[in-house]
């Protein structure tokens, strides 16, 4: 939700923040299994889920499930297998390689799952009594998680981690994420690299973040904007191309003076490549009044989503409220799919599209960038959504930039219940009564499946290139405030399940699993049999489905889920 300040209140926090920022030496975050050598494993050719969704189209498909069918899906023959408590709560996706020969310690069908208590975890996928296979700790030597109430964030659950999923390459095997560290009163964020056999360090290991642009926006000095890491959420999940891993950055519930932030690290030696701020230039007019508006914000979040990177290299990711003018000929993305070329030494922004009525949606922070882009596996055609609950159908060969109507792409509707309207204000994005959207849709067979919240899970046809906007099914069951996040495993154009992970309006997480053919059809969910139950549940939740396993969270505790 965006915050509206007074002056003085804004004045005040940006001063602590800065204050903050200038006293902190921070720790490289040492690891409590055995040091090693840091590993420059060959040529590995991993397969699994090695990153948010699968891979970097964002379709959320896993087309190649053999085992689970839309007949052993039931209460009778699917339960829980597993379930393990961790250190700490668990919002990113969990990653899942399949047959990983770790040396001495043999081949395993392994699960990483990472903490905000910025730990990580490798787990038997199959073997229930099997034990920890290694586990990384870097919450050490006086460094705790950052604190989730620092500077006015929202809670997360006591403390802020590592948030945003990990990726891994499937050539060296070695994975990439955030860690945020305070120590001493000062707050860091580390980029780490691990081998996933064993937990040790890849390469150097670990890198600080730090960057800075030329621009006069908010939180300039003298005419340079620097990242501050007190204040930027490294939410979205991370994404391998061209050599590089690409992180990004938003805010916590737009408190204090943020940007979007987008930095490339080469994935051997962990140098910093390039660096992107999306809302880089002071604006004398804005929409909303927060302490980021006039010349910044478009944090880059997406619910957790990575940025998507199509055949011929190029990154999409759609930046959230904040200041806009790219339709001036400005730098400042707001409300904002952008088109991103990564040269292998820097960023440059080669196309956009932004929706007509952004000075309503950014006044009621009813964002574009609550989600990521689908690329659609025909047409040249991709997806995204906001919490407006609007679905917009782009052409990614011309994103079409801005248009009253927004009649210059092939398709927008809205698959909610209210549209925006001037004066709305910023708070009816939270209300119950209103069908937001989050995340990313899911794709399979000319299939468009999304989950507003405070509704069900919709169905869509997809034909001819368009979206059919009647839908072909829904489901009877009530999504919570945040909606549903959905995946799909198939057989190919067989046994297709649609698996939706929801918070409830209890609080509590839910798996459910649909007849992708006709959503209307529930399966099986977690909540039908003793013992399945799931506690309190994650907000953007994404299941992963590998193996005939599916791999799912909730609060501190991985949960596995199978035949029986």
């Amino acid at each position: 939700m965006k915050k509206k300040y007074s002056a003085s209140i804004v004045l005040g926090v940006v001063a602590l923040l800065f204050a903050c920022a200038r006293g902190f030496n921070g720790t490289d975050g040492n690891s409590q299994v055995s040091p090693g050598s840091s590993s420059q494993t060959g040529k590995q050719g991993l397969s699994g889920v090695l990153m948010w969704k699968g891979d970097t189209t964002g379709t959320g498909l896993y087309a190649n499930e053999t085992v689970l069918t839309t007949q052993n899906v039931n209460p009778q023959q699917f339960g829980k297998i597993q379930q393990k408590a961790l250190d700490g709560m668990i919002i990113a996706q969990p990653l899942f390689v399949s047959q990983l020969n770790m040396g001495d310690k043999g081949v395993h069908d392994v699960v990483i799952v990472v903490t905000e208590h910025n730990s990580v975890y490798a787990f038997d996928a199959k073997d229930p009594e099997a034990p920890l296979l290694w586990e990384r700790h870097y919450s050490v030597d006086g460094a705790t998680p950052a604190a989730d109430n620092f500077g006015g964030r929202t809670t997360i659950g006591g403390e802020i981690g590592i948030t945003g999923t990990p990726a891994i390459d499937p050539a060296t095997g070695a994975m990439y994420f955030v860690t945020m560290l305070q120590k001493d009163g000062k707050v860091d964020q580390w980029l780490r690299a691990i081998d996933i056999k064993t937990g040790n360090d890849f390469g150097p290991g670990s890198v600080k973040i730090q960057g800075s642009v030329q621009g006069d926006g908010r939180g300039s000095d003298g005419g340079t904007i620097h990242f501050d890491p007190t204040n930027h959420n490294q939410r979205a999940g991370l994404v391998i191309t061209n050599g590089a891993v690409i992180i990004c950055w938003g805010s916590f519930s737009d408190w204090g003076v943020y940007h979007g932030w987008v930095m490339a690290y080469g994935l051997a030696d962990l140098q910093q490549k390039a660096v992107l701020n999306l809302s880089p230039q002071h604006q004398d007019q804005d929409y909303a009044f927060g302490p980021a508006d006039f010349g910044g914000g478009a944090s880059v979040w997406q619910a957790g989503a990575a940025p998507s990177v199509d055949a011929s290299g190029n990154i999409y990711m759609v930046a959230a409220d904040g200041s806009f003018n790219a339709d001036k000929g400005g730098l400042n993305f707001g409300d904002t799919v952008v088109k991103v070329r990564f040269s292998g030494t820097g960023f440059e922004v080669t196309d956009w599209f932004g929706p007509s009525n952004h000075p309503c949606v950014d006044a009621a922070d009813m964002e574009i960038g609550s989600g990521g882009l689908v690329l659609l596996p025909s047409g040249g055609l991709g997806v995204t959504i906001n919490k407006e609950g609007r679905v917009y159908l782009l052409n990614l060969s011309n994103l079409g930039k801005v248009a009253p109507g927004d009649t210059q792409i092939p398709q927008q509707f809205m698959a909610g219940n209210q549209e925006c309207y001037e004066g709305l204000g910023p708070d009816h994005a939270e209300g119950t009564d209103w069908q937001r959207l989050y995340g990313n849709p899911s794709y399979w067979n000319g299939n468009l499946y999304l989950a507003p919240s405070n509704t069900s899970l919709i169905q869509y046809s997809v034909q001819n290139n368009r979206i059919n906007t009647t839908p072909a099914a829904r489901t009877t069951v009530a999504t919570g405030l945040r909606g549903g996040n959905t995946v799909v495993s198939a057989n190919g154009t067989n046994n297709a399940i649609v698996w939706m992970y929801q918070k409830a309006a209890s609080g509590q997480a839910i798996l459910h699993a649909f007849d992708a053919t006709n959503v209307s059809k529930e399966l099986w969910n977690s909540n039908m049999t003793g013992g399945d139950e799931m506690g309190i549940g994650i907000g953007f939740g994404t299941p992963v489905v590998a193996n005939g396993r599916v791999f799912t969270t909730f609060n501190k505790s991985l949960v596995i889920y199978g035949p029986r």
